[in-house]
């Protein structure tokens, strides 16, 4: 008996069907295909069951398309998600505007005007409120220049100088006369030029005895050069072998100089115009000096400088070849600019209030011409007034408080802007700029305002 093999056919739904091959004829069947494979029809009534199997076989395959597809579930949700993320951005976008990009910008044009001053008077005194105040300062300096002397002459010259006098011989005033005869500590003898009297002397707290003392004039008893120079110490001769000689005596004070006898050498006119010419570069190295030596903030006019200079004329040499010393001195009236431009500003702007003033530049003052309006006036250190006048254009440059006028801003319409502008007397004109461009009112926030002075 043939053994019973027993193939297994799976089918697309799944089920196993189990044939035997001695009831089935051999035949060549092509390769099963689910999706096209059509199980033929078996005619046998012994095989009825089989028939039954390929028709529901053929209605399941009908069912089934070629390529199964997924519902599309996912397509609304995307469309969802993409509105959700298109509005988040525009909501983002709005808020950043609003908040990090709000803004307001201001551009002001300053005011600026150009006065002139024709024949402007002021009054300056040291020491009063209603006029410029001002200072004196004096800058001198020396030089020397080798000369040769081309004349000469015989001369009989005593040398003279000053000393000071002391009182530690009494507490009552000492009265020494002209012509006193005095000796200085190597013996050589001086006359005292006039009357003098020396104060008493006084005791301070600590019992010290201050004496009193004078200044005069000596003259050496004979015509020489060897009496010129500085001897320490002077005796009255008439009060040696007393306690006057050791207590009145005299200190040097100024050099003796200009004693020489027999033939000398002599500065003429011709060569004291060759000196004079070297005074221009002189006294520009003078105004040099005056320049780096004023103080920051204050002013000069080379009008209300004075120049002196000495070149001791009156020379004397014993050889022809001789040094001249040149002495030269400038003393210039010193205005303080701030004090000046307080002044000036009372002139062209009479109704100017405290808070404009505040807002105005310090002007260029070195543009005007200054002079004395007494023409004969002299620049020393002992002056304390004058009037002078000023000419020239003067520039006025307005800087407004951006500060405050940040703080009027604050908050405000736009509409209002304008009339805060036209408040403050330093703007000549404004524009106003808001960013984003649906906002009508100003920032709150000081550090969203930024005002541009042009």
């Amino acid at each position: 008996m043939n053994k019973k093999k027993i193939e297994d056919f799976k089918l697309s739904s799944n089920k196993v069907l189990r044939i035997l091959k001695e009831d089935i004829q051999e035949k060549t069947v092509p390769e099963y295909n689910v999706n096209s494979y059509t199980p033929p029809l078996v005619s046998n009534t012994k095989y009825d069951f089989l028939n039954k199997i390929n028709k529901k076989t053929a209605s399941i395959s009908k069912r089934i398309p070629q390529t199964p597809k997924l519902p599309h579930k996912s397509k609304p949700i995307g469309r969802k998600i993409a509105i959700f993320v298109l509005i988040l951005i525009i909501l983002v976008s709005v808020y950043l505007l609003n908040t990090l990009f709000y803004k307001a910008k201001v551009l002001i044009i300053p005011k600026n005007k150009v006065f002139e001053l024709n024949n402007q008077k002021f009054n300056a005194e040291k020491f009063q409120k209603n006029s410029v105040p001002f200072e004196v300062m004096i800058v001198s300096d020396s030089d020397s220049k080798d000369v040769v002397l081309t004349s000469s002459l015989n001369i009989s010259n005593k040398a003279v100088g000053e000393i000071t006098l002391y009182n530690e011989y009494s507490n009552k005033s000492q009265k020494i006369t002209s012509g006193e005869f005095i000796s200085d500590e190597k013996g050589k003898s001086y006359k005292i030029d006039s009357t003098i009297i020396i104060p008493a002397y006084t005791i301070d707290d600590n019992k010290k005895i201050i004496p009193g003392q004078i200044n005069v004039k000596i003259t050496s008893f004979i015509a020489g050069d060897i009496y010129n120079g500085s001897p320490e110490l002077f005796n009255i001769v008439s009060f040696k072998g007393t306690n006057k000689y050791e207590k009145i005596y005299g200190k040097i004070k100024t050099p003796l100089s200009g004693g020489m006898a027999g033939l000398v050498y002599v500065l003429d006119e011709k060569e004291k115009e060759t000196v004079l010419s070297n005074t221009v570069s002189f006294k520009e190295r003078l105004f040099r000096n005056l320049k780096a030596q004023t103080p920051e903030g204050y002013i000069y006019y080379p009008d209300g400088v004075s120049f002196s200079f000495d070149f001791g004329e009156n020379i004397t040499s014993k050889t022809p070849v001789s040094k001249i010393e040149m002495k030269g001195t400038l003393t210039a009236i010193l205005f303080k600019e701030n004090d000046l431009t307080d002044f000036i500003l009372k002139k062209i702007l009479p109704d100017i209030s405290l808070k404009e003033k505040s807002e105005i530049l310090p002007p260029d003052l070195s543009n005007l011409s200054f002079s004395f309006f007494n023409k004969e006036q002299l620049v020393n250190k002992e002056i304390t007034n004058f009037d002078f006048i000023l000419n020239g254009n003067l520039k006025i440059d307005w800087s407004p408080n951006i500060d405050e006028l940040k703080s009027l801003l604050l908050g405000k319409n736009k509409s209002e802007v304008p009339s805060i502008f036209k408040q403050d007397p330093g703007i000549s004109s404004a524009t106003t700029r808001i960013f984003p461009f649906w906002f009508s009112k100003l920032p709150n926030d000081l550090k969203n305002i930024n005002i541009i002075l042009k």
